[in-house]
């Protein structure tokens, strides 16, 4: 799906942007207590990952705790490799609404870390409820799963 299709889908849902960061947008619906975070690549112009709800359970890399400590993530996190060897998309099951791409498994990693802090601390700017930090967060990475368009 091409980012200006998504864009319009949101739109004609009735969700409205209250912030943008570079290639970052945020969604928001009014009556709805979720953001919808959209990451866009200017070179490709698809977006892969704009989910709010997800669930799976595939191949899980759980982290011992020296290594948690490295990673610092707050949330669980699902990469997904694409048919592009150098695309992958990224969304957390803890935090709904957060997702992004990045160009390898340590590049989503490093985005996320940052990613979700943004994100948390834009739900409490919006007044939002914000999910409790999962104690044990996992990174499960796995192959894209094909989504139909609603």
């Amino acid at each position: 799906m091409k980012f200006s299709e998504l864009v319009r889908l949101l739109e004609r849902n009735g969700f409205k942007i209250v912030k943008e960061k570079g290639s970052i947008r945020y969604y928001r619906k009014p009556g709805w207590d979720k953001l919808i975070r959209v990451d866009y690549i200017t070179a490709q112009k698809k977006c892969p990952r704009a989910r709010v709800i997800t669930s799976s359970k595939q191949l899980e890399y759980k982290f011992h705790k020296e290594e948690k400590e490295m990673i610092e993530l707050q949330y669980s996190l699902i990469i997904e490799a694409t048919e592009e060897p150098d695309y992958f998309g990224f969304y957390s099951t803890d935090l709904e609404g957060f997702s992004g791409i990045g160009h390898s498994v340590e590049d989503c990693l490093f985005k996320a870390k940052w990613g979700m802090k943004e994100h948390v601390e834009l739900l409490k700017q919006e007044g939002l409820p914000v999910p409790p930090n999962n104690p044990d967060p996992r990174i499960i990475v796995q192959n894209e799963k094909k989504l139909a368009v609603a």
